[in-house]
This record gives structure tokens, sequence and C-alpha cells, in this order.
């Protein structure tokens, strides 16, 4: 039996720290988020014995083991291996590939991606068990952030298993899905004992309630001033988000027509993006150009997590 998954990779247009706990909750996190057509894939073959071979393309790694009990965390693809360990409970063999369409550490969400990817393959076989949305995004969460100890907020997990774009609520009965490092250990540690950060916080949450309603009216000019308004905030949660080669960028893409954008992830690399002045697009892609910074085209993915059996329709994870 062979299956096929793929979860896609997000950017997140404000609300990023906001749902970290414990400030998420404490006084409630909210982001706006959006799946996009970069993927995370993976693909799983039953075997006859109890044997497990897991290999990842990305970090040009390929792991055998005789049977699960072999299996330990030792920072060797410890991804692929937590979910094995979770949701193989027959013990059965495997053959299991992982790849992404963007390299590790991108600002986009990957890992989250990727456990999802790898809880659908598992998954796909649960029939009447089977989790929902919420199941599978909640236990990547914990595998991830709680048995891999990997920093990082709520929000990678329901981007990628939800799809389209979100407002997403965080609080202390968990996540809700509306439709429409060292960053990371700072908002953890920091927020209750830092002032400024902890406005920068309430502030960013502020601006996501406003970028909803933007988004909402169609009012997409105003959602352009709203992200740059968004990334100021950003910058204030801490001084590792953006160094004078990202600001340098920021202002480049400014000057020649966007109306705001902001980096992918929690900062200090990655992706980033712009929102831009009608038919100013160009503009800012030449720049941008000129100085040595490479364009990504994307569309966004609304589909969220999928898997399949070769030449069988694809589903999704229900």
């Amino acid at each position: 039996m062979i299956i096929r998954s793929r979860s896609p990779l997000r950017i997140s247009f404000a609300g990023g720290g906001t749902d970290i706990p414990p400030y998420c909750y404490e006084r409630g996190g909210a982001v706006i988020s959006a799946a996009i057509n970069k993927y995370s894939y993976a693909t799983l073959e039953t075997r006859q014995d109890k044997e497990i071979h897991i290999e990842s393309v990305d970090f040009l790694k390929s792991l055998h083991f005789r049977n699960m009990a072999e299996m330990t965390y030792d920072n060797e693809l410890d991804v692929l291996k937590a979910v094995i360990k979770h949701l193989n409970t027959s013990g059965r063999g495997a053959n299991i590939w992982m790849r992404s369409d963007v390299p590790p550490r991108a600002g986009l969400g990957a890992s989250a991606a990727a456990f999802a990817a790898m809880i659908g393959l598992f998954n796909h076989m649960r029939a009447e068990r089977s989790l929902t949305n919420y199941d599978i995004a909640e236990l990547a969460y914990r595998l991830e952030r709680e048995e891999l100890n990997i920093g990082g907020g709520y929000q990678d997990q329901y981007a990628t298993v939800f799809g389209g774009i979100n407002f997403i609520e965080f609080g202390p009965g968990g996540a809700r899905v509306n439709p429409s490092g060292d960053i990371i250990e700072t908002e953890k540690k920091g927020w209750k004992d830092n002032k400024i950060l902890s406005d920068a916080l309430d502030k960013t949450k502020e601006l996501t309630v406003e970028i909803r309603y933007a988004l909402m009216r169609g009012d997409f000019l105003r959602f352009g001033e709203l992200l740059n308004e968004a990334w100021e905030a950003k910058k204030k949660h801490s001084a590792l988000v953006a160094d004078k080669y990202i600001n340098d960028i920021y202002d480049i893409a400014m000057k020649n027509g966007a109306l705001g954008g902001k980096i992918s992830g929690a900062g200090a690399g990655g992706f980033m993006f712009f929102y831009c002045e009608p038919n100013k697009e160009h503009r800012v892609i030449s720049a941008l150009q000129s100085a040595g910074i490479v364009p990504v085209s994307f569309t966004f993915d609304f589909d969220g997590l999928q898997t399949w059996e070769p030449n069988n329709i694809v589903r999704g994870a229900f």
C-alpha cells in the first residue's frame, strides 16, 4: 500500500508572537495567516516486515531501523520519528520519504507542514477512527513544541492543516479557525516583565483584528497600510527580528511602491513579502532584484492537508 500527502506552507500577515504561550493563554492571541502553494510532501509505503526506513530529501539523510524500538530522538529526522512513534501503533514496517518546496528555516512554517503531512499519512489508514483537522493540528503542535521542544507558537499547525486565509484565535481552551529561535524565547519569557514587549504584543493583536476587518471589507489599500503598522510593532518584540540588511530591503520596497510588508516567521531571516500599490508591483520587483533579491511567485492554497493513494481521488483530512 502506498499513501501520499502534502501540506501547504504559510505566510503570516499579522499576529505572530501573540500565539505563543503564556501570552495567548493569559490575554488571548490572534493571527491572520494564509496557506500558499508551496508544500511539504510525504510518502508512505507499507512493508511486510517490521523495518522502518525513513529518508529526507531536504536534509540528505536516510535512516534504517529493524523495528520501532530502535528509534530514539537524536536530532536525526526527529520530526518523522515523533509521528511514527505516536501513530504507528501496530508497529508495522514502512518506507517513508519527506521533502519540501523550500529549504529549512525559511520562516514559512515548513516544520509544522512536515508534521501535518506525516500525520496525514497514518491518519489516512485510520478510516472511521480518523482524526479531525483540529485533532491533527493539535497533535502536530504537541509533537513539535512539547515532545521535541522546538520553539514557536500555535499558528503554523492550524494554518497548514486547514489551508486558506484565516483569522485564528488562541486561548486557554485551544484554537478557533475563522476562514476569512531566540526571538521565540524572548516572546515566551519576557512579555510580562518587559512593558515595551507587552505593549507591542497588545498592539500586534489589535492590528490583527483591524487587518481582518480590512480584508472582510475588501479594503486592500488599508490592508497594505496595516501590514506596515504590524511590521513596526513586530520589530518591537525583539531586537533580533530585523537587522540593517532586512531594514534596507524593506525600505527599498517601500520607496518603490510597497504599502507594507513583513518578514515571514519569527524574524532574522527567511522570506519577505510586500503588498504594493496598484500597478507598482513591477517597480518594487525591479528595485529588489537590483539589490540582489530573488522574487518568488506564489498563489494561495485553499485545500490544506491532503492525502491520497496513487490513482485514487485526493481527499482531505476530515
